[in-house]
C-alpha cells in the first residue's frame, strides 16, 4: 500500500500516524529528499533512508505520537559527537516529524437541546462525537448529526458501563435530572476532561455534595463546572459555542502550536546553516 493511501486509510479510521519529512541534510546522506509514514502500531510506509538514521527516526515518531506533539529529529551519521546514530557515512540529516494524532474523542451524556447544539458544532471541528440517552427517542432526534455515535442503555450507570471512555476522553455531563447519579461514577475515572452544564449554584452544590466522596483534591479540580467559557450564552447554540471554545482552549494547552515548530526549524536551520 503506497504511503499516502495508507494515510487516507489511517485518517478515516481515526488512528494516529506521523508524515517523516527530511528538511535538510548535508555531507553524504542516504537520502536528500523523501516522506515516511509511522503509525501508532508502528506500520512504516516509505524510507526516509534505512539504517541506523532511519530506526531512530522511527522511535522518535513513536514517542512524538505518544506524546501528540511534532518535533525535530537531528541525525549526524557518525560514531561520535553529538546526534550520532552510528554509522560512517559522515552527513547529517534534519527531519520533520509532523503528529496527525486522533481526532479528539467527546462523549455528551445527555442528548437535550444543549448537547445536541454541541454535537452539531463538533463535527465539523474534527471531534470523534459519541451522545448516549437512556430515552432511545431522544437519540433519535433529527437534529442529531448522522456521524455521531449513539449509546443508550436502561440507565446512565448501564451506559457508562458500555462506553470507552480512557484518559484522553473529552466528557460533557448535561442529563435531565440525572446529573449527580453520572457525576457520582464519572468522577473517579481518568479522563481528559470532565465538564459539567450547570449553574453556578448547582455546580456549588455538587462540588459540596463531592467534597463528602473519599476523592483526593486534584480529582475534585478536574471537574469544570459551570462547563465553558463566560460569554453570556444563553441559547443552546451559543452555550455549545462556549462548551467547545473551552475544549479547544484545554487542548491547545497542551499541544505544541504549529507556530512554535515552525520558529524551531527556523532557529535550527539558521543554526546549521552557519
Amino acid at each position: 500500500m503506497s504511503l499516502f493511501a495508507l494515510a487516507s486509510r489511517l485518517e478515516k479510521e481515526n488512528r494516529a500516524f506521523a508524515l517523516l519529512h527530511i528538511i535538510e541534510c548535508r555531507g553524504s546522506s542516504p537520502r536528500h529528499s523523501a516522506t515516511m509514514l509511522v503509525s501508532e502500531e508502528g506500520v512504516t510506509a516509505g524510507t526516509v533512508g534505512g539504517g541506523m538514521i532511519e530506526r531512530l527516526a522511527v522511535e522518535q515518531a513513536m514517542s512524538a505520537l505518544a506524546e501528540e506533539r511534532s518535533r525535530l529529529f537531528h541525525g549526524k551519521l557518525a560514531r561520535q559527537g553529538a546526534d550520532a546514530v552510528g554509522s560512517d557515512c559522515g552527513g547529517a540529516m534534519t527531519i520533520y516529524i509532523a503528529v496527525y494524532p486522533r481526532r479528539p474523542a467527546l462523549f455528551l451524556l445527555g442528548a437535550g437541546h444543549v448537547n445536541r447544539a454541541v454535537a452539531q458544532a463538533a463535527i465539523p471541528l474534527g471531534f470523534q462525537v459519541t451522545i448516549a440517552d437512556p430515552w432511545q427517542e431522544n437519540l433519535r432526534h433529527p437534529a442529531l448529526p448522522k456521524a455521531c455515535e449513539r449509546v443508550s442503555g436502561t440507565d446512565y450507570s448501564d451506559i457508562l458501563a458500555r462506553l470507552k471512555l480512557t484518559d484522553s476522553s473529552l466528557v460533557i455531563v448535561a442529563t435531565n435530572h440525572q446529573d449527580w447519579e453520572v457525576l457520582e461514577k464519572i468522577i473517579y475515572l481518568p479522563l481528559g476532561y470532565l465538564g459539567l452544564l450547570a449553574s453556578r449554584r448547582k455546580a456549588q452544590h455538587y462540588r459540596e455534595k463531592l467534597k463528602k466522596q473519599p476523592l483526593d483534591e486534584a480529582r475534585l479540580q478536574s471537574l469544570h463546572a459551570p462547563v465553558g467559557l463566560d460569554i453570556a450564552a444563553e441559547t443552546p447554540e451559543e452555550i455549545a459555542t462556549s462548551i467547545l471554545a473551552a475544549l479547544i482552549q484545554h487542548r491547545r494547552r497542551i499541544v505544541t502550536s504549529d507556530e512554535q515548530i515552525i520558529d524551531k526549524v527556523d532557529k535550527l536551520l539558521a543554526a546549521t546553516a552557519e
